[in-house]
C-alpha cells in the first residue's frame, strides 16, 4: 500500500469533495443534478487517490480487473443467483451445495468483491447481497456486464498490440480492428461473428435493452408537439430504425398515448424473429429491414435512430445509412432523429471514454456535434436543431433534407 499524500494537499482535497457534497444536494432537484453528481465524483477520487498516491494507484488497476473477473465467475457460476436477497447472510458452504461450485474457490473469489463491495462479508465465509451486488440479477444489467467482459473487454486489452501492427493509425475498420483480431474473426464484422452463436447473440440484443431503458428517451423530444399536427390514422408517425426490442418505440408510444399514427419497428429479420409477436400487441408493426439497403417505408414524419449509428465508422457505412434514410423522406414532413451520447469537444467524462472505446474495438465512434455536422451534410441531410436538457449527456440530432 502506498503512503497517504501531504496532510495539507489531502485536506484540500477533503474541502472540494465537502464543496461538491454540498452542491449535489442542492441541486437534487434540478436537471443540472448529472453535473453536479459527476463533479463530488471526481472530486472524491481525487481524494482516494491522494490518499493511496501514485505508485499504489497503478496497482489499483489490478484490484479492479480482479473485482471484473470474480464478478463475471459468481455470476457463470450462479453464486451470486443463490445468495438469499434483502442482505441475509448465507455461508459459502451452503452456496456450494446450492451452486456445486467448490467451496474454496467461492471463498477465494468473495476476497475479491468484499473489500469495497459489492458483497458484503458479514463473517467467516459468510456474505449478504449489498443494493451493489442485488443489481447483477437483474437479467438486462447482467447481459450487460457479461456482454462487456466477454465481448469487447477482452478486445480493449490488446487495442494497443492491433495499433502497433497498424502503424499507429486511426484505421479501424469493420473487418479489421481490435474485436476481429482477439476474436480471430479476420472477414466478419462483430455482428456478423455474434449472429452465429445464438445465445451470445440473445444476450446482445439483452444488453441493448437493458443499456437503453435507463436513458432518457421521451423529454428529449417533444414528439406531440412537433408530429401531432402532421399525423392522422393513416400517417406512418415514426420508423424506429435498428430498433432492436422495440422498447423504446413502446416508450414513445405510452408517454404521447394520443399521437395518431402508425407506428413501425425496423431491424435485421433475424432480431425481428428473436423478439417474436409480442410487440403487435402494443399497437407497433415489426418489419424485417436492413438498414443498409433502401429505405422501403417513404415519407413518414420521423425517421428515428437510437444508438445505432455510432456502431458504423463514418464511410462508407454511417454516410449509406443516413443516405437511405434521406431517399425515402418528404421535403416538408419528414425529419430524421438521432439519438446518441454528444461527446464535448472538451470536458468529456469516463463514461464518453469507456463508451468510446467500446466502440473503438469494433470499427465504430462515438461523435462530436462538429462530427454529426459534417457526417450529416456527406449524407444529403442538414442539421437544424440539437435537442438536449441540462446535465443530460444524450442528445437528439434533428436533420432535415439539404
Amino acid at each position: 500500500m502506498g503512503s497517504i499524500g501531504p496532510v495539507d494537499i489531502l485536506q484540500d482535497e477533503l474541502d472540494r469533495v465537502l464543496l461538491a457534497v454540498q452542491k449535489h444536494q442542492a441541486e437534487l432537484s434540478n436537471a443540472a443534478n448529472f453535473n453536479a453528481r459527476y463533479s463530488l465524483m471526481t472530486k472524491a477520487n481525487n481524494l482516494l487517490q491522494t490518499i493511496r498516491g501514485p505508485a499504489d494507484m497503478v496497482f489499483a488497476n489490478f484490484e479492479d480487473a480482479s473485482k471484473m473477473g470474480a464478478i463475471r465467475a459468481l455470476l457463470e457460476g450462479g453464486v451470486l443467483q443463490a445468495m438469499p436477497t434483502g442482505g441475509e447472510s448465507i455461508s459459502a458452504d451452503k452456496l456450494a451445495l446450492k451452486t456445486g461450485v467448490d467451496k474454496a474457490l467461492i471463498v477465494r473469489l468473495m476476497r475479491a468483491v468484499t473489500p469495497v463491495g459489492p458483497v458484503r462479508e458479514t463473517g467467516e465465509e459468510q456474505y449478504a447481497h449489498t443494493p451493489f451486488s442485488e443489481i447483477y440479477l437483474a437479467p438486462q444489467m447482467q447481459a450487460v456486464y457479461n456482454m462487456m467482459a466477454d465481448e469487447f473487454i477482452p478486445s480493449m486489452l490488446r487495442n494497443y498490440d492491433w495499433q502497433k501492427q497498424n502503424g499507429w493509425k486511426d484505421r479501424y475498420t469493420l473487418h479489421n480492428n481490435p474485436y476481429t483480431a482477439t476474436m480471430n474473426c479476420q472477414g466478419e464484422t462483430m455482428f456478423e461473428h455474434i449472429s452465429k452463436f445464438p445465445d451470445r447473440f440473445s444476450r446482445f440484443n439483452d444488453a441493448m435493452q437493458g443499456a437503453d431503458s435507463s436513458l432518457m428517451t421521451v423529454d428529449l423530444y417533444p414528439f406531440e408537439k412537433e408530429l401531432g399536427r402532421l399525423a392522422n390514422d393513416d400517417t406512418v408517425t415514426l420508423v424506429d430504425v435498428g430498433g432492436g426490442r422495440g422498447h423504446i418505440t413502446r416508450q414513445i408510444k405510452e408517454a404521447f398515448p394520443s399521437l395518431k399514427g402508425r407506428f413501425i419497428l425496423q431491424d435485421r429479420p433475424s432480431v425481428i424473429e428473436d423478439n417474436g409477436d409480442e410487440i403487435k400487441s402494443h399497437g407497433i408493426e415489426a418489419m424485417g429491414h436492413d438498414f443498409f439497403d433502401p429505405q422501403p417505408v417513404k415519407g413518414a414524419l420521423a425517421y428515428y435512430i437510437r444508438r445505432c449509428l455510432h456502431d458504423w465508422p463514418d464511410e462508407p457505412e454511417a454516410r449509406t445509412i443516413l443516405s437511405n434514410l434521406a431517399g425515402a423522406m418528404d421535403r416538408e414532413k419528414s425529419r430524421v432523429l438521432i439519438t446518441e451520447f454528444i461527446v464535448p469537444a472538451e470536458g468529456g467524462t469516463m463514461f464518453h471514454a469507456w463508451m468510446d472505446h467500446t466502440m473503438m474495438t469494433f470499427g465504430g465512434v462515438e461523435r462530436t456535434e462538429k462530427d454529426w455536422a459534417n457526417l450529416l451534410d456527406r449524407s444529403g441531410l442538414q442539421m437544424v436543431k440539437v435537442w438536449r436538457l441540462p446535465g443530460v449527456p444524450t442528445g437528439v440530432i434533428e436533420a432535415r433534407l439539404k
